[in-house]
């Protein structure tokens, strides 16, 4: 049980995180910065999506076992 609840924390965090770059990313858009300032946060973004997929497959596949 214990590694079902900080799988559930590290999502959530890592969920928190990607909605800070989306609202950060909706904010350089209307201030009209630079592109690769945008890129970079997008690109951590997509970091912070694979983070939670591969701790989704880690568990689906645990639990096939």
């Amino acid at each position: 049980m214990k590694s079902n609840k900080l799988t559930t924390f590290s999502v959530t965090i890592l969920t928190i995180a990607t909605m800070g770059l989306i609202v950060a990313v909706a904010l350089e858009l209307y201030t009209h910065e630079p592109i690769y300032m945008i890129v970079m946060k997008v690109s951590a973004g997509l970091f912070g999506l694979g983070g939670p997929l591969l701790g989704w497959a880690i568990v689906r596949k645990a639990r096939r076992k």
